[in-house]
């Protein structure tokens, strides 16, 4: 089994916990593992230390959550989470069995594609996110990457029929 991965390309670090809070709504209960790295205190911590994201990857810094699920246009889950930031910009990876989206019907994933790819796009648009890649893991590959989305969406239906072919 495959999983699919979505990566949220160059966001805004300022803009970080107002996405994690807001949008992806972490629970600490749905939190199975997580690891980050506190740069002023030089320890490890996991999420439920962490009261701000933009602060712990600052200057720099990379850190996941594993979670039971994430809502992501639907719920999804054995979520993986990935974030990867420099001074000023970073990427959020989101990875999950591929069986989330394709072990249903075919009808089934056209609706649970539109969801994600709906939620996407609004995430993109709100939060100037330069570009989402959605793929098999590793979805940053040409090879493995099934839509990048840059500009703005005139054919919906398009991307979805890419994602679920």
């Amino acid at each position: 089994m495959d999983n699919l991965e979505i990566i949220l390309v160059d966001l805004i670090k300022d803009e970080l916990d107002k996405m994690v809070f807001e949008e992806f709504k972490i629970n600490v209960l749905e939190v199975k593992s997580s690891h980050f790295f506190d740069n002023n205190s030089k320890d490890d911590i996991v999420f439920h230390q962490i009261n701000s994201f933009q602060e712990i990857l600052s200057p720099i810094g990379t850190g996941n959550i594993f979670l039971s699920h994430l809502e992501i246009g639907y719920i999804i889950k054995d979520v993986m989470v990935v974030f990867s930031f420099d001074k000023d910009y970073g990427d959020i990876t989101i990875n999950f069995p591929e069986n989330e989206l394709f072990a249903v019907d075919r009808s089934v994933q056209k609706q649970r594609a539109y969801k994600l790819v709906e939620f996407l796009l609004r995430l993109r648009d709100k939060y100037n996110i330069a570009k989402v890649k959605i793929g098999f893991e590793p979805a940053s590959d040409d090879d493995t990457c099934l839509v990048t989305i840059e500009e703005e969406v005139d054919d919906l239906e398009r991307i979805i029929e890419k994602i679920i072919r």
